[in-house]
């Protein structure tokens, strides 16, 4: 039995909370929730049972994993605290690592802590951090997704994007994924674990693409190395109850708290 604390209740948040206290109920104890929006942290609390309000410092010394479901923003400070507190954190918001890095891999060792960081909606990380051993020459992603996935990306508001008038498909950007994850943080998320797996967000090529009428989101990752080559085309539904994020996405959380708490573990 391990104790969890969860940070942000939006689409992501909300399914691990339900997971915790239905299918995982005999292995882990859902302590808390935190959430900046207080009223719908409190209807989520009413739905699960958690009569106690905490703030992030009230909580995480009372758990054994933190998970972060929160926003790019709130990863590494999310992450700093928990780790500071010698405990274990998954981060959803990969981008909020990215240009920190070396810190949080630092406190993690210092403090004997591990820090998770789901696949999400792609698929073909298992074949990248094989690969990594020996030498990768290029990582890139290309992502499609219908225009209104992309609405209030902070590349769309400074480049003056006008989604509703895309008509066919159009590229959105070209560039790295340093940059993709700083235009578009809460579309990309995919692009900082596939770096950090793999060639560094530097060098990890990003494109993007808005696309009238798609009702899947679409990530293609394409890899080459000493090893060969690997390519990958994942169509996600997005969640029902969040276009921007991808159904895969939920899941891909669900199943890492399972291999968390799972005595084998598969793939690699």
């Amino acid at each position: 039995m391990i104790r969890v604390g969860i940070i942000g209740t939006g689409t992501i948040g909300s399914e691990l909370a339900l997971q915790c206290i239905t299918t995982l109920k005999e292995e882990v104890r859902l302590v808390g929730i935190v959430d900046t929006d207080v009223q719908r942290e409190r209807l989520l609390r009413k739905q699960l049972g958690l009569s106690r309000r905490y703030t992030l410092e009230q909580l995480v010394p009372q758990v054994d994993l933190v998970i972060e479901a929160a926003s790019a923003a709130a990863a590494y400070p999310i992450a700093k605290t928990a780790l500071q507190h010698g405990k274990d954190v998954m981060i959803m918001s990969a981008g909020g690592l990215v240009h920190h890095e070396a810190a949080i891999w630092k406190l993690a060792a210092e403090h004997r802590s591990c820090v998770y960081l789901p696949s999400g909606a792609i698929a073909g990380l298992d074949g990248l951090k094989s690969a990594s051993i020996g030498r990768i020459r290029k990582v890139s992603l290309t992502t499609r997704k219908n225009p209104l996935s992309f609405r209030n990306a902070p590349y769309i508001v400074q480049k003056r994007i006008d989604l509703n008038t895309i008509r066919e498909e159009t590229l959105l950007f070209d560039g790295t994924a340093e940059k993709a994850i700083q235009g578009f943080p809460q579309n990309i998320n995919v692009s900082a674990t596939l770096s950090m797996a793999g060639i560094g967000s530097k060098k990890t090529r990003v494109r993007i693409y808005a696309c009238p009428g798609l009702t899947h989101h679409v990530h293609e990752v394409a890899i080459d190395g000493d090893f060969g080559s690997i390519y990958t085309r994942t169509q996600n539904l997005p969640s029902k109850k969040n276009p921007k994020t991808s159904h895969l996405a939920i899941l891909s959380a669900v199943a890492t708290l399972k291999r968390i708490l799972a005595n084998i573990k598969i793939g690699t």
